[in-house]
């Protein structure tokens, strides 16, 4: 019984020994929200999504910046989801009626963090979660943003940026 204990303690760290940790690079996302009535609590997603080579991974996390086009103060939800906003009924598509959807959180959804402005216009992200795992996998995705009545009057543009994806691969 102790050898068999010690061969699969042995067998356990040679697994975890196959697996590693790799950073690769994401592309720059851009969501523009508006003061809209239709947009407070619902996330708001560009048209394209983030599109890179896919990455087979066994978890993701990503780091980098979201930057707002003004000084802000309040903090923001953010979500991914894997399917085309474009084709879902419950997403309204905004204004120009060609770049950002406003969705209600639903089942395609997750939550992989947040952004907290201080009187700043940028603040940094760690993003974790199922959709984005995934996303890496299939190397594609759309970042969104939970639009809130606390937005300042006007469009205010928000770009994810300097994106990192930390991968474990392996066994």
């Amino acid at each position: 019984m102790k050898r068999l204990l010690l061969s699969a303690l042995g067998l356990s760290l040679l697994l975890a020994a196959c697996s590693m940790s790799v950073t690769v690079p994401l592309p720059d996302q851009k969501v523009t929200l508006a003061t809209m009535i239709d947009t407070v609590g619902h996330v708001v997603y560009p048209a394209k999504p983030m599109a890179f080579p896919s990455v087979p991974a066994k978890g993701v996390e990503v780091s980098g910046v979201l930057e707002a086009s003004q000084p802000l103060a309040l903090t923001l939800s953010l979500y991914a989801r894997l399917s085309d906003p474009a084709t879902d009924p419950q997403c309204l598509a905004l204004s120009d009626f060609t770049t950002t959807y406003a969705c209600p959180v639903g089942p395609d959804d997750e939550k992989v963090g947040s952004a907290t402005f201080t009187l700043s216009q940028s603040a940094p992200l760690t993003l974790k979660g199922q959709n984005l795992t995934r996303g890496v996998q299939e190397g594609r995705l759309w970042l969104g943003v939970e639009a809130s009545n606390s937005l300042p009057a006007g469009p205010v543009e928000f770009a994810f940026k300097n994106l990192k994806a930390t991968l474990i691969v392996g066994l």
